[in-house]
Formats: structure tokens, C-alpha cells, sequence
């Protein structure tokens, strides 16, 4: 999966699995770090549990594993806390707020890229509210046809993006294999190529099904696609909203949104 991630995506991984010695010499450098705080530093048995949680976060994006995701976000909250306890009791910087506040941003920055990368339908599906719910349970039956092949199947759609999506299927296609695949939601067809580049056998963490990452689509069925997302985040942010407002209430709006046939696009 990892050849459908980006030159950066693939540079942070590769960086964290060096992280012992990319982050001491780092942290050396931005907090003025003398030598002997550093040896310090390696001797201190919370240096070690940090490295150990980093590499392994490292090579979980670099193999684009779901669980890399989350295991380089609690490494990179204890490399904030560790920098806040290098800025306090190891740097020798005339600058050290100003040091970690630097830091903590590209931490912030780090976090926020990497995520918008990872957590698509295609890596990191969420199996949407509605899913569990029989009240409002969307049934969005899909079919694809392969490229290679012409083999064809069907499944239903359980989180969508603009870049891509999950089906739940039982179809057996191979990885990498391109194909294209249409469906209709809210009265609104969109039909878009797309290529495979995630596929789970089991359904401990997620329904057996495949990551689809969608091709470049033209111009009118990006329309619908966009058309057919925001109104399901309308969806999600009425459900988020549901204990401020009476039930009643909440029921007539879901089921107006649930029951909306959007126009489309030409």
C-alpha cells in the first residue's frame, strides 16, 4: 500500500524508525543540549519507551498498517511531553519557551498532514453511526467491474470520501487491480474509476471488503461525488447533534435528510 502514499508520508516513516538517533541530535540542537545532558538523556528508561513506540510507528505508516495511525499519534503527545521535560530541565537556551512552542507546532503540523493522508476511506475507514443503526441504516449497494478482467461485483459502501472509498464485499479481486464503479445515492449516479490498494481478509477490525482510491474522474461526476459527501456530513452533524435538541425534533429533521433527493448535476 505504501506506493500510493507521498515522498513526505514516506520520508516522516523512514524518519521515526531512526527516531533515537534523529531525535536526540535534534533536541540536542534546538534546546542547546550540552553532551553530558545527553548522555542523560540515553540513560533515562523513558528515552527508551519513547524510541521503541516511535520505530514501531515508523514502520506501522511506512507499511500503511490502520494501527500505525494510531500508535504515531501517542508517540508524538509523549515527544511533547518530553520536549516540555528537556525545555525545563536539560536546555541551556536563552530561548526555551520559544523552543518548544517551535516544537509543539511542528508536531501539530506533523500530526495534521500525516492524518489527512492516513485516515481516508481507503486506509482507515470509519464505519459510519448510521451503520449500526436500524433506524436510519443507509443501504448503499455498489457494483464495480475490474479493468483487467472484466470480472465484476458488488457490495455496499461503507465510508466515503472525495479520494476514495470502503466496500464491504465478498468478492475476491486482487490488490492493485484497477476497475470502475458506480453507484447511486440520494437520487444522484456517480460512476468514477478507481484502483484497490487495501483489502481485509478478516472482520476483527473492520468488514471483509476492499479500499478503493479513486482515478482523476471528470469534471461533472466530481460534482456529484462532492454533491453526495456534503450531504452526508449534513447527516453526521445533525447526529452530533442530537442531545442538544428534543427527540422529536431530531427524528423529523433525520428523517427529512435520510428521505432528500438532491438534483443532479449536469
Amino acid at each position: 500500500m505504501k506506493k500510493y502514499t507521498s515522498k513526505f508520508f514516506k520520508t516522516v516513516a523512514f524518519i521515526y524508525m531512526g527516531f533515537p538517533v534523529v531525535y536526540l541530535f535534534a533536541a540536542a540542537i534546538l534546546f542547546d543540549i550540552p553532551v553530558s545532558k545527553c548522555v542523560q538523556m540515553i540513560l533515562s528508561p523513558s528515552y527508551y519507551l519513547l524510541s521503541i513506540l516511535a520505530v514501531l510507528s515508523g514502520y506501522g505508516l511506512w507499511e500503511v498498517r490502520p494501527w500505525g495511525w494510531y500508535v504515531f499519534l501517542v508517540t508524538n503527545i509523549l515527544v511533547v511531553y518530553s520536549n516540555a521535560v528537556m525545555a525545563t530541565h536539560y536546555a541551556e537556551s536563552h530561548h526555551t519557551v520559544l523552543s518548544f512552542i517551535f516544537s509543539m507546532t511542528l508536531v501539530i503540523g506533523l500530526l495534521f498532514k500525516i492524518g489527512r493522508e492516513i485516515c481516508v476511506p481507503y486506509f482507515l475507514p470509519k464505519i459510519r453511526w448510521w451503520e449500526s443503526n436500524p433506524r436510519y441504516k443507509l443501504s448503499v449497494p455498489a457494483k464495480f467491474k475490474s479493468a483487467k478482467t472484466n470480472a465484476f461485483g458488488e457490495g455496499d459502501i461503507l465510508d466515503i470520501s472525495l479520494d476514495g472509498c470502503f466496500i464491504k464485499t465478498r468478492t475476491d479481486i486482487p490488490l492493485h487491480e484497477p476497475l470502475s464503479m458506480n453507484f447511486t445515492m440520494f437520487n444522484i449516479s456517480v460512476a468514477c474509476p478507481g484502483i484497490i490498494v487495501w483489502r481485509t481478509g478478516s472482520t476483527v477490525t473492520h468488514p471483509r471488503g476492499i479500499g478503493i482510491k479513486f482515478a482523476p474522474v471528470p469534471r461533472v461526476q466530481r460534482r456529484s461525488l462532492r454533491m453526495v459527501v456534503r450531504h452526508l456530513g449534513r447527516i453526521t452533524s445533525l447526529h452530533r447533534s442530537r442531545y442538544i435538541m428534543g427527540q422529536e425534533e431530531f427524528a423529523r429533521r433525520m428523517d427529512a435528510l435520510m428521505s432528500t433527493k438532491l438534483d443532479q448535476p449536469v
